[in-house]
């Protein structure tokens, strides 16, 4: 048994030793048709078409947006000009009204004086340096604490017995009485020189009291 084993084992080995089964390979990978169940184009049209889709619909989204805004703003424009003629109208009589109810304030601070422009005047007299001289006093009775007499005039004398005379004047016009009475504050507002007559022309403003803390002088 052996030398027949030995034999077998030798033809096997013989067989084994020649030359491999072959045979040329003569495809072309690169023209050969794509046999996938799916092919790789379908996954890039695909993902072309999703993304244009994805593109259109946020440019839609943006013109239906657009398309919004622009209605309601030509709906609100619409709303403007339809109450347009209301609000001016509406402006005009408020002017009306403010002007009306000025005029009522200014009547009523004028009931509510403290002191008749005639009296004032009066007392101004009474009060006045011979070396002082009233050009003109400007009363404007208005709300409470805006009610006020401007004096302008004119004072003799070089430049420094002008200003002193201007000084003693107003301290003459705070230390009167009856004049402290009606008015709150006297005030030197200016003092200048007068090319036209080489003398000091001066500003005094005296503010009227409020109705309720004035006294009929």
């Amino acid at each position: 048994m052996l030398p027949l084993q030995l034999s077998l084992m030798r033809k096997s080995d013989a067989s084994q030793a020649g030359p491999p089964l072959w045979h040329p390979n003569f495809r072309d990978y690169e023209r050969l048709p794509d046999t996938k169940v799916v092919r790789t184009t379908f996954f890039l049209n695909a993902a072309a078409i999703a993304i244009a889709a994805s593109l259109l619909l946020v440019v839609g989204y943006r013109e239906y947006r657009f398309y919004g805004i622009s209605n309601q703003v030509a709906e609100a424009q619409a709303e403007i000009d339809k109450n347009q003629g209301q609000s001016k109208a509406a402006l005009q009589h408020s002017k009306l009204f403010a002007d009306e109810e000025a005029k009522i304030l200014e009547a009523n601070a004028f009931v509510l004086r403290p002191v008749a422009p005639s009296d004032l005047i009066l007392l101004l007299g009474q009060t006045l340096p011979k070396e002082v001289q009233i050009e003109s006093a400007d009363i404007h009775f208005g709300e409470a604490g805006t009610s006020v007499c401007i004096l302008h005039g004119l004072i003799a004398g070089t430049k420094d017995q002008a200003s002193g005379a201007a000084s003693n004047y107003v301290d003459v016009l705070r230390g009167a009485p009856k004049l402290a009475a009606v008015f709150d504050s006297v005030t030197l507002n200016s003092l200048n020189a007068d090319t036209r007559s080489g003398v000091l022309s001066f500003e005094i403003a005296l503010i009227f009291k409020s109705p309720g803390k004035a006294k009929k002088p």
